[in-house]
């Protein structure tokens, strides 16, 4: 069914009809950009859709689905916050063309595939793939499937999900699909806290405490600056400390820029290295990183 709240055309039921209206703007030499989102947007998505006009997208497609299959046992899917009419209302005072919200039947229909085979698998199952398992097949197939529907010229992802952003990268260019995929910097809360919608989780006394992510990345990363030779014991160190603050650290790794290989030996180089962190704090689990 389409409908048009206003300035928005808001697509949901039939896939033909995104990919007809994408279409029908690439032929008329209009630049097509892609946001994928969750929904319950804030700051940070909407800095995408600022950020891909930036690039050159003349007509922009933001979709709102909350992908079952990037979610595993025990996580919360049913509990993330469902904002349907709050976001589109967001997303008509930025003027994006389209907001597509499929259902679950019409990304997984009874034939689809069930996962996207890349090389470099292994870093499916590292960082966040390790406590996530099954996370980023999930991720991989559902975006793999929106850039097929929608066949967007340029799409754009945020750096607070780094490790999905490399990965999506990947895949694109292994399948030899035709979309440009971006990078945007992440926006953060006026305390450094980066924005996520599962900040809401978090109680007044855990959201005090989630600022410590953002505070121990920089401060580790200009100890490794510093003292570049050992910066493995400089990890070890920071985890061992944000512990006994009430953190539960699930990792703390400086990873390559490029595709988040391992560090063998730190050289100075800016924009060689990320830095990414991820906590818990109750059920509510936190990620982050700064590039060195």
């Amino acid at each position: 069914m389409n409908t048009r709240s206003n300035r928005i055309q808001i697509v949901s039921e039939n896939l033909s009809d995104i990919k007809v209206m994408a279409l029908s703007w690439k032929e008329k030499n209009e630049v097509v950009g892609f946001i994928p989102t969750m929904g319950n947007l804030h700051e940070g998505h909407l800095s995408l859709i600022r950020k891909i006009r930036d690039y050159g997208a003349t007509k922009t497609i933001v979709s709102i689905y909350v992908n079952p299959k990037q979610f595993g046992p025990g996580e919360d899917y049913a509990e993330y916050p469902r904002t349907p009419d709050e976001d589109i209302k967001l997303l008509e005072k930025l003027n994006v063309d389209c907001v597509f919200c499929p259902s679950d039947q019409e990304i997984y229909p009874p034939n689809a595939e069930s996962q996207v085979m890349i090389d470099n698998i292994s870093l499916m199952h590292e960082l966040c793939g390790k406590y996530r398992p099954g996370h980023f097949d999930g991720v991989l197939l559902v975006v793999n499937r929106l850039l097929n529907i929608i066949q967007p010229n340029i799409a754009i992802f945020g750096q607070k999900d780094y490790q999905q952003y490399v990965l999506i990268k990947n895949m694109v260019q292994q399948l030899f699909l035709s979309t440009e995929i971006l990078m945007a910097p992440i926006i953060r809360e006026n305390d450094g806290l980066a924005m996520s919608s599962r900040n809401s989780y978090l109680n007044s006394n855990q959201r005090s405490k989630a600022l410590h992510l953002y505070k121990s990345l920089i401060s580790t990363s200009r100890k490794i600056r510093e003292n570049k030779i050992d910066y493995k014991s400089i990890l070890r160190t920071e985890i061992e400390r944000l512990n006994k603050i009430g953190l539960s650290v699930d990792y703390l790794e400086l990873r390559t820029s490029n595709d988040l290989s391992s560090v063998k030996k730190y050289k100075k180089m800016n924009g060689k290295y990320v830095l990414l962190g991820a906590i818990k704090l109750g059920k509510t689990r936190l990620i982050d990183n700064i590039i060195l």
